[in-house]
């Protein structure tokens, strides 16, 4: 199974929000244990990066975000890929979409 993991996931265990916390652990779980296979968008990785400023420092927040990296890939998509996802509209969610 590939998945895309959405910025939230990562944000609910970096930040410990409850009550999605125990979920979103346990999503990354199974793609850290090679379960499943996960991705995340670039776009993920900048927005993480700004949104955690208030919480942790700019070296934390690096260290962080290389850990996620060992265990999720970086989602390539490309012009023919983000066409076809427009012209879908069975998906509430773009991004997921993408």
């Amino acid at each position: 199974m590939v998945v895309l993991i959405d910025t939230n996931i990562i944000l609910d265990i970096l930040q410990k929000r409850v009550p999605f916390y125990e979920y979103s652990y346990q999503v990354l779980s199974y793609c850290a244990s090679g379960k499943i296979k996960g991705y995340i968008a670039l776009h993920s990785i900048s927005n993480i990066f700004y949104i955690l400023r208030k919480y942790f420092s700019a070296n934390d927040r690096r260290k962080l975000l290389i850990g996620v990296l060992e265990f999720l890939e970086i989602a390539n998509v490309n012009r023919e890929e983000v066409k076809r996802a427009l012209l879908r509209n069975d998906f509430i969610d773009f991004e997921d979409c993408l």
